[in-house]
């Protein structure tokens, strides 16, 4: 069983469930279940988590939400939290079936002056009281996040995107956070879009030592790999078994097999509380 810890659908938009006005998708088809379904069957991956694409108002997770409920073994959802207008929700947050977490961009200011005003403490204390997993994306990186991840040991924390260690000169200071980060047992870390984060082609060699101190600081039981493919396929930069294969092919000539296996399933399983039927 692989679990593919991110991906995103979107449905073309319609008369009775338009697109937000300046809403954008990563393709310019739709991502329907169904598809996703195809590629997820050719790239030999069992069943993903869903992180709605955006492209509704209010980042609604209405089409995700549906996916999962029409395939369920194969779909959870990971909705947007939205902090200026969705603390009312949080005490039935995951009542909703489908929903196995919550995700939060730190890349807006108002999201930002929020962290650094406490304003997110309310939803801090709920995801480590409700036991709600929360994903955390930031494009400058998530150092910012440690004195939230330091004052709630007990609220399950995962790093978007390899903290977007992309091939930039900020690479080793986003690498530097991850590693601080792993000192504190409830922060994860999501092994995902790596194509996107990289100039070289399939089977992105360049990536090798950066998992592997990742590796180290955080062992296989705190990384869960996702694919971010649609994005991936917008950039051209590989196919899903290519993404996939990162972690199954490359990763395992250098990796226990174990922890290949807590990074493609195990680790997604355990925080999403989704054991493989």
């Amino acid at each position: 069983m692989i679990t593919d810890a991110q991906v995103h659908l979107w449905e073309a938009s319609r008369p009775d469930r338009p697109w937000a006005p300046d809403a954008e998708a990563h393709l310019p088809e739709p991502m329907t279940a169904e598809r996703m379904l195809g590629l997820m069957d050719e790239a030999g991956i069992g069943r993903a988590v869903i992180s709605p694409a955006g492209v509704l108002p209010g980042r609604s997770p209405a089409y995700a939400l549906e996916a999962a409920a029409k395939y369920p073994k194969r779909f959870r959802v990971m909705p947007w939290f939205l902090p200026l207008k969705q603390f009312d929700l949080l005490p039935k947050w995951m009542d909703t079936p489908g929903v196995c977490s919550l995700r939060l961009s730190l890349n807006e200011g108002k999201h930002m002056q929020l962290l650094a005003d406490g304003g997110l403490e309310p939803l801090w204390t709920a995801c480590e009281r409700q036991n709600i997993p929360v994903a955390l994306f930031r494009r400058d990186g998530l150092g910012v996040a440690e004195d939230a991840v330091r004052k709630h040991p007990g609220m399950q924390v995962i790093i978007d995107h390899f903290n977007w260690a992309i091939d930039d000169a900020d690479r080793e200071r986003k690498m530097q956070e991850m590693e601080t980060l792993a000192k504190y047992p409830n922060v994860y870390i999501k092994v995902s879009s790596l194509p996107k984060l990289t100039k070289s082609p399939p089977p992105y060699p360049d990536f090798e030592p950066l998992i592997k101190r990742v590796h180290a600081a955080y062992g296989a039981k705190r990384l869960m790999w996702g694919s971010d493919q649609t994005q991936i396929m917008a950039i051209r930069n590989g196919n899903y078994r290519d993404n996939v294969d990162m972690i199954r092919i490359s990763a395992a000539k250098y990796l226990p097999a174990e922890d290949i296996e807590w990074m493609l399933n195990g680790t997604a399983s355990k925080v999403f509380n989704w054991p493989a039927a």
